[in-house]
């Protein structure tokens, strides 16, 4: 019996879970269909041809699936600061429904799935998902706290898979901020799918932060799919540390004149961890902005890996697009894998794309030195000058706190 033999003989069992509708049942067999169609992703196939995933997935007989019952959560995990907490547990949400105002915070509940074709992981995650949150901001509303979403890994989970669907929708005018964190508890052997669609109408203004916590042993799928409307603005702000491997792929398409999306990454990786993230933006109307910023540190044998998209209609017109990706690599084994495209069919627009690596600077080293730093003290420093340019970009004080706590946790570790 090969991989796929035993994942269907899984997903005959998965559909007996209580939490799986009737309505979706249709749409999850046809995409566990698709996925046994496209097959596990390898190194063969162009859309995961740098991906660290396709060397974690060939073990699908593996996989274990689970429901947690135990819906208790410590509550030293919570920010201390003023927000409202959205509790996700072994990818189920457990903390109570919210509706205040303009804010309603719900069970995942939309039984549509969209396919993408070359993404069969994302077949694999509309088929075997739980059912996470659904947040939506109504017209006019600007929600006055942050919404903090924590995903907590329990040790006591008896499954190794999880895979998380989730909604997040505001109407016109309105405004939003979202920190979403990982909590593991414990280190044993993860693969974690995360799949988050997110509609914002016009004059929207969605500002969402993303801190990925260490585990050495976890396989991490972020998947965003992000649509914009008119004059509406996507901001996002991603600091990954050690996970085994992490695919981050974000599609975003601006729909609507004068939309805005701006993604920023740090990636902080040591021993043999391998992330990736995976852009495309998508401008399919005239005076669209998009800027890309990618920044990371790679220590030991850590490999990091950019693709970046920049796609312009041929009536996007006025458009301007920036990307750049730039990579410190503090040793000899450390690797930088960076592919930009720009795929343009409109004249009247202003592209752009960079990327770079190198060693520190032995310059700015000696100088340090000659001030009485110690040479290890100095490279900390300059390590922190350089992922802090992503960082000093987060208006809200809060959180940038918090991201400037996990570069100075990091940066004692190591």
């Amino acid at each position: 019996m090969n991989d796929l033999d035993k994942l269907k003989d899984h997903f005959k069992g998965f559909k007996n879970f209580d939490f799986i509708s009737n309505e979706s049942l249709q749409s999850r067999t046809d995409a566990f269909d698709r996925f046994c169609k496209k097959g596990i992703p390898n190194l063969k196939q162009e859309h995961w041809k740098y991906s660290p995933l396709s060397k974690d997935l060939i073990h699908f007989e593996d996989l274990k699936f689970s429901k947690n019952e135990d819906k208790s959560f410590d509550s030293t995990y919570l920010e201390a600061f003023d927000h409202y907490p959205v509790l996700v547990k072994d990818g189920f949400l457990i903390s109570e429904q919210v509706s205040d105002e303009g804010l309603e915070i719900t069970n995942y509940n939309k039984e549509y799935f969209y396919e993408i074709q070359k993404n069969q992981i994302l077949d694999f995650n509309n088929a075997f998902f739980m059912p996470g949150f659904e947040i939506k901001i109504a017209e006019d509303y600007k929600v006055k706290k942050p919404i903090v979403i924590y995903n907590f890994f329990s040790k006591k989970f008896e499954g190794n898979n999880i895979n998380n669907k989730s909604f997040i929708y505001l109407d016109k005018n309105s405004k939003a901020e979202i920190y979403e964190k990982n909590i593991f508890e414990g280190e044993q052997f993860l693969f974690f799918t995360k799949n988050l669609e997110i509609e914002l109408e016009e004059n929207a203004h969605l500002v969402k932060y993303y801190l990925n916590s260490t585990n050495k042993n976890t396989t991490i799928y972020n998947f965003i799919r992000s649509k914009l409307q008119k004059s509406s603005v996507f901001e996002k702000f991603n600091f990954s540390h050690n996970v085994s491997s992490c695919r981050d792929e974000i599609i975003s398409d601006l729909n609507g004149r004068d939309a805005f999306v701006s993604l920023n990454n740090i990636q902080h990786l040591s021993q043999k961890c391998f992330h990736e993230i995976k852009w495309e933006i998508n401008h399919n109307e005239e005076n669209t902005r998009s800027s890309q910023f990618v920044k990371s540190a790679l220590h030991d044998e850590s490999v990091a890996a950019f693709q970046g998209k920049i796609y312009v209609n041929s009536k996007a017109q006025k458009t301007d697009g920036y990307q750049l990706s730039r990579a410190l690599l503090l040793s000899d084994q450390s690797k930088f894998l960076a592919k930009p495209e720009l795929e343009i069919y409109a004249d009247d627009v202003k592209c752009s794309h960079g990327s770079s690596s190198g060693s520190i600077d032995q310059e700015s080293i000696f100088y340090l030195r000659s001030r009485g730093i110690s040479e290890q003290e100095a490279k900390k420093m300059m390590i922190e000058g350089f992922l802090a340019e992503v960082i000093n970009k987060i208006k809200n004080e809060n959180i940038k706190n918090i991201f400037y706590s996990k570069l100075n946790e990091i940066n004692k570790s190591s």
